[in-house]
């Protein structure tokens, strides 16, 4: 079972964030991908955090309205500061994203959006967790994420390494969070959404071990009379 964050770990994470312009870009592909094909009106993003990926997604689309999900109070005050002006387009949601499919949920959405959350998750909790994002969607709708993947060992290391290099350093005093296990490969995040019954899907953008996976929803055809 991936492990609970602290309300002190997701404090820290909050204030030593290095990669929001490195991430910048993908979110933009993102929300640009699903623009050109016919947009949005009602969209989550599962363990938002302080919303990044909800900003981008609301901006893009200013007719949507999006949920905010994560387990963790400190990061949605942070939110609702960050938001602030998006009030009316929001609704809140706190649990855990194991369990989404337990929250009572829309199942008409048209896009499920995540980052940078799933990498906790062991191959097994990863097909639950598509399966369960699945069901939340409308035909043809959307699932997004934005997160790190375990490389092998030959590369995993080494694009570390250089990302460390290339990326602005945390401060010395900077307080990371525990990970039980290396992340699930890219080919496991493919293999847990096929076994929901998506196979439309890619890897839209990757640096170092970090990947956006765009996957989309089979469109049901209406039985004819």
């Amino acid at each position: 079972m991936a492990r609970k964050w602290s309300e002190d770990e997701a404090a820290g994470w909050l204030n030593t964030d290095v990669q929001g312009e490195l991430l910048d870009l993908p979110r933009r592909i993102a929300a640009s991908i699903v623009s050109l094909n016919g947009g949005i009106s009602k969209f989550i993003d599962i363990a938002s955090g302080s919303g990044i990926f909800l900003k981008v997604f609301l901006d893009r689309f200013p007719e949507s309205s999006g949920i905010w999900h994560d387990a963790s109070e400190t990061m949605k005050a942070a939110a609702q500061k960050s938001l602030e002006s998006y009030s009316s387009r929001i609704s809140w949601v706190t649990g855990d994203m194991q369990g989404i499919a337990s929250l009572g949920l829309a199942t008409d959405l048209d896009a499920v959006v995540t980052s940078r959350a799933t990498h906790h998750f062991s191959a097994d909790e990863l097909r639950v967790f598509y399966s369960d994002a699945a069901t939340l969607l409308r035909p043809g709708g959307w699932i997004i994420n934005l997160d790190h993947a375990y490389l092998g060992s030959t590369w995993d290391p080494v694009l570390r390494n250089v990302r460390k290099q290339l990326l602005a350093k945390k401060p010395e005093n900077a307080s990371g969070h525990k990970h039980l296990r290396p992340a699930p490969q890219i080919s496991d995040h493919l293999s847990a959404l096929a076994a929901a019954g998506i196979t439309d899907a890619f890897t839209a953008w990757q640096a170092f071990y970090t990947f956006l996976i765009i996957a989309r929803k089979p469109i049901e055809e209406s039985s004819s009379s």
